[in-house]
């Protein structure tokens, strides 16, 4: 279980949980962890809308009563990156932007990983009620 939620916002938080359950139910553990990749789909990032229009002292103000790791939810890796420290992924992490293509673009990234000597690879996708992810390796898709 992760506690990624608390300081990675609502959306980063669900795609570390949705990648956690589906690795524990794939038996991931105890895999050398350069055989494993991670892509993620539809995490953007973006500035947080408390931002917008401030001048540079109002934001000085505003940030001192946000949480100090508040900057953590505008990158747009962080959620991959903090699902591969979870599971011990040593190998490729990717994030792709939300668009209608991002899902032929995962795949065609696991079959290229795949074909490479990555032995699984953990795909998390946002979706408009949290997360979903699935894993795949390389005889079939888990």
């Amino acid at each position: 279980r992760s506690n990624a939620a608390r300081w990675m916002g609502d959306v980063g938080g669900a795609l570390v949980r949705a990648g956690l359950l589906a690795w524990a139910d794939a038996g991931g553990g105890g895999m050398d962890g350069r055989k494993i990749g991670i892509v993620g789909i539809g995490f953007s990032g973006s500035w947080p809308e408390w931002l917008e229009g401030m001048t540079a002292g109002d934001v000085a103000g505003e940030w001192r009563v946000k949480q100090p790791l508040w900057l953590l939810e505008c990158l747009p890796n962080l959620p991959a990156a903090q699902l591969a420290v979870e599971i011990g992924a040593k190998g490729p992490v990717e994030t792709l932007r939300p668009r209608p293509s991002a899902g032929e673009e995962a795949r065609q990234r696991v079959q290229r990983w795949l074909a490479r000597g990555i032995e699984r690879v953990l795909i998390v996708e946002a979706t408009a009620g949290g997360a979903k992810a699935v894993v795949w390796c390389a005889e079939e898709k888990i």
